[in-house]
This record gives structure tokens, sequence and C-alpha cells, in this order.
């Protein structure tokens, strides 16, 4: 073999050793702040239900929002806030946390009541005391069975977001009473890949009430200064079925072709997770945001609250994630990258099947796409592909619709009769 073939190949295995070194250097780095994180969680236990029980009453017969989850998922909850503080003002509310940490931004963030209950016997007094009537679960997290084995509250799990991603189908869907989701296209995806999964009784229409709330954070930039390009990728995920993050494969390119043009304005929203998994896409964030930073303040990195975009922008480049579905019923020109990853779990999809991807390749392209798809300096027509998309994805989302159906799905719930009646 040639000097320099073997040169290169100790070259590779040199670089791989580093990768596979930083990688399990963040993973221990994950571990031990997990560990950090309990038993701090553990010393602040005390004086945080103690903060709880000042903080205000619980509700009884109430429906509770179990959320049982670290702060890096506070975006979940975040998700669900307004609608559900729009919620309580014709049924009582509140937020059951198990950590802490989390309880004092979910306290910091929300009007709504919050309940410590830190182990199994603490949620049990709870669940008896106050006479839940329905639980709501924003993710599928393995603590979510802690509070699934009370019988008599009605279960419903309503996710956070709707997309044709993995995260959104499991098995773990029977074990809830009810399904909210935002369309037929949610029901479907349920009963096709669900053995034995009644989707028709299981499930619940709502739309997206999210779309119903005015959100604050858009810049004060002048309408005449540019076309708003919104890129949003979503993270590494923890597993090789939801690998479907842009970041690493396509996002510095396509941040190179947006900022060549003049015209265009960027808002780069990375998802809150982005490089917790990965050192590449923590890399690769960092790459963008020096690029946007040389351009002053003519772009944005975003990292305030999710929903103003879908206004402010008059594009939007993203992932296979709910970001690309909320944005359907803007209909305005849309971009969703093609995964790299040959694991990322493809399903059929209305969307997925009916747009064109961006691949990695064409990522240098995509200032032409988006320009193909109507983005000029005028505002852009409404595609109607996207609002007949959007439909299948949501329903009606006009006129607060979707929080109508929202709020008459809990009615439906609480109408349901006890267990054993």
């Amino acid at each position: 073999m040639p000097r320099d073939e073997r040169r290169g190949g100790a070259g590779v295995r040199y670089c791989g050793a580093v990768l596979f070194s930083r990688t399990a250097m963040k993973k221990a780095g994950r571990m031990a702040g997990a560990a950090r994180a309990r038993l701090q969680n553990y010393a602040a236990s005390p004086r945080f239900a103690a903060r709880v029980r000042r903080n205000g009453t619980i509700p009884n017969e109430a429906v509770a929002l179990y959320f049982a989850a670290a702060p890096e998922n506070m975006y979940q909850f975040e998700m669900w806030r307004r609608p559900l503080e729009q919620l309580a003002e014709s049924r009582p509310v509140f937020v059951i946390v198990d950590r802490p940490d989390t309880g004092q931004l979910v306290l910091a963030s929300s009007t709504l009541p919050v309940a410590y209950a830190r182990g199994t016997p603490a949620l049990e007094a709870l669940v008896t005391k106050h006479k839940i009537r329905v639980v709501l679960y924003v993710n599928q997290v393995e603590s979510n069975f802690r509070m699934l084995r009370f019988p008599e509250p009605v279960h419903i799990q309503i996710g956070h977001g709707e997309s044709d991603k993995v995260f959104s189908v499991s098995n773990q869907h029977k074990a809830y009473d009810l399904t909210f989701v935002g369309g037929e296209a949610g029901r479907d995806r349920l009963a096709h890949a669900l053995r034995d999964f009644d989707a028709d009784r299981r499930t619940v229409q709502i739309g997206r009430p999210q779309l119903d709330h005015e959100y604050p954070g858009a810049p004060d930039w002048p309408r005449d200064s540019g076309l708003r390009v919104w890129y949003a990728p979503t993270w590494e995920a923890d597993r090789p079925s939801g690998a479907y993050g842009s970041l690493a494969s396509h996002g510095v390119a396509m941040i190179r072709a947006l900022l060549a043009d003049p015209s265009i304005r960027v808002l780069y929203r990375p998802h809150p997770r982005t490089g917790q998994i990965s050192p590449v896409y923590g890399a690769a964030d960092r790459r963008v945001r020096a690029l946007l930073d040389a351009g002053g303040d003519r772009h944005l990195v975003d990292e305030s609250d999710y929903g103003w975009q879908w206004q402010f922008a008059d594009a939007c480049i993203t992932d296979i994630s709910s970001v690309a579905y909320d944005w359907l019923a803007t209909g305005k020109p849309l971009v969703i990258t093609e995964p790299v990853a040959a694991s990322a779990h493809r399903p059929p999809s209305a969307l997925l099947d009916t747009l064109p991807l961006l691949s990695a390749e064409d990522a240098g392209q995509v200032r032409v796409v988006l320009h193909r798809l109507g983005l000029d300096q005028t505002r852009p027509a409404r595609d109607p592909q996207l609002i007949e998309l959007a439909g299948y994805y949501f329903g009606d989302t006009a006129n607060g619709a979707s929080s109508r159906r929202f709020a008459a799905a809990i009615e439906h719930a609480y109408a349901l009769p006890a267990p054993g009646v």
C-alpha cells in the first residue's frame, strides 16, 4: 500500500477517534450534569414545595397538565401555555411538575397554578385529594406512566406539535383514553400505524389552538427593508429514526446562499436542544451564528417566543418538524429539507409526498427555490396547495375555530362516564 494512502488511512482513524472522544466526553458531561441536577433538585425540594403552597390553591375536579420533564423541554410546555391559560377561563387548569428546576420555570412563565409531586406517594395524594378529572400530556416520556396508572381521570395525549415525524406515532398512544390530533392527518396516521387502535373513537380533532394567539418578540424591521426568510431547523434528535435535522448537512450552505442576496434578511431559529447530543450540530450552529453576526443587525438569531414568525416572515425553510406544518396555514413559500440520514423514519405523508424536499447537494440553490415558489419584493400570494394541505392536517383554523374545538374536546372528556359506570 502506498505510504500516502497508509497515512490517509491513519488520518481517518485519528479523526474518527477524536470525534468519538469528543462525543464520549459530551455524553459523560451530560451524565454528570444530570447527576448534579438531581442533587440540586433534592436540596431545593423543601423550599420549592413551600413556594408552591404559597403560590395559589390547587383546584378540585380540574384539568391537570402532567409535565414531568427537565428544563430543556420547557418549549413543550410553552407550546401549550396560552391555549391552557385561555381554557382556564372556562375550566380549572393547573400544572403538575416533579422537579423544582422545571417547576420554577413554569411558575415564572405562566399564570396557571402549579402542584409539586416529587414521588409516587405525593402524586397519589394529589390525585385523591383534588379528584382530578382530566390529565393532559405533551410528550411521551417514561415518567408519564406514573400518572397513567390512576384509572379515574381521563388521560389525553396532546403532543407538542403536528408532524409526520416518528415521534408522532407510538404504541404508547394506546395507554391514553384519548389522543387530541390536529385533523384528519393525525387520525389517519395513528389508524394506519397502530395495531387494533380504534382511531375514530380514540382521537379527537382539535385543529391548532396555538394559531389563535398573539405572540410577542418580532423585531421592528421596516417592511421595505428586505424579504424576511425564516430558517428554523430541528435538532439532531436522540435516536437514529428521528434524525431529521438539516443544520449540519444544509445549514451553512443555505445561510451563505441567502446572505449573498442583499434583498434578504434572515431569521435563524435553532431548536432549543440543538447541539445537546451531537457536537457536529453544535459546531454548525456556531458557524451559522458567526455568518449572521458578520452582517451586523441586518439578520437575527431568534431565541424568543415561538409563533410571531408565522405572520412576520415571508418564507420558511425548515425540516420535517412541526414548524413546517404550522406554516402551512400561512400559504407562504415553504422549503422542507431532505434528511441525509438513511435511518430517519419517513412514513407516507400528504405533505412530504406532495412537496419536493431540498437535498443537501442543492442547499446552495435555496434562493432559486424560494424565488420559484413566489418569494419577491411583494407579499407572496397564498399557495392554494399549502392551504389545502393545512385543511387536511388541521381542519378549519380561521377565527378561533381551533380554540373552540379544543374547549369542546375538553368538555367531551368531562362528559365521559367514570370507570365502572
